[in-house]
């Protein structure tokens, strides 16, 4: 995530209708290879500059398919990003589904636990075919709820629980 909380300004023009913008933004992407078997994402402003940003995901590769979901997670707090270089965390362990899935583990000496609720209210369901044939079903919400503590190596340790501000999709392939 090159930056999960910047300001954006500027005007939007679809068939005539022009929306101006002028707010708290993010830029991401998710490069890989091809498309996941399963995943989960999340991006919530946790407030004061803190931000978490959250991929898992189960390759559609042969071998990689059979393994738990692998997750990148990316913290801005206080200023600081966490991990400085973003990489896999292999010490974290996601259950992936809707309406809830889960993190917990280690990573550097930080351990975090999140809980990601997609309430059916405030969630669309989509089904896609991609372009090469393969069907997913994506379940995405703007409004997601999100439970998360970080516990640092000396002992600290912070809160969090956002209640319909966090922005989460789970995905599933047949």
């Amino acid at each position: 995530v090159p930056a999960p909380a910047l300001h954006v300004t500027g005007t939007v023009d679809v068939d005539g209708a022009v929306t101006s913008i002028d707010g708290l933004g993010a830029a991401a992407r998710i490069y890989g290879h091809g498309n996941a078997k399963r995943w989960g994402w999340l991006h919530a402003d946790l407030g004061d500059g803190d931000v978490i940003e959250v991929v898992s995901a189960v390759s559609t590769r042969p071998g990689l398919r059979a393994l738990p979901p692998l997750t990148f997670l990316k913290l801005r707090l206080d200023g600081e990003d966490l991990p400085a270089v973003p990489l896999a965390a292999f010490g974290l362990k996601s259950r992936l589904g809707a309406p809830t899935w889960t993190i917990h583990g280690r990573v550097r000496g930080t351990t975090a636990d999140l809980r990601v609720d997609l309430p059916a209210d405030r969630c669309v369901s989509i089904p896609y075919v991609d372009p090469d044939g393969a069907t997913a079903t994506c379940t995405n919400t703007e409004r997601a709820n999100l439970d998360l503590r970080i516990t640092r190596r000396d002992g600290t340790e912070r809160r969090w629980r956002l209640t319909g501000t966090a922005h989460a999709e789970v995905g599933t392939r047949p």
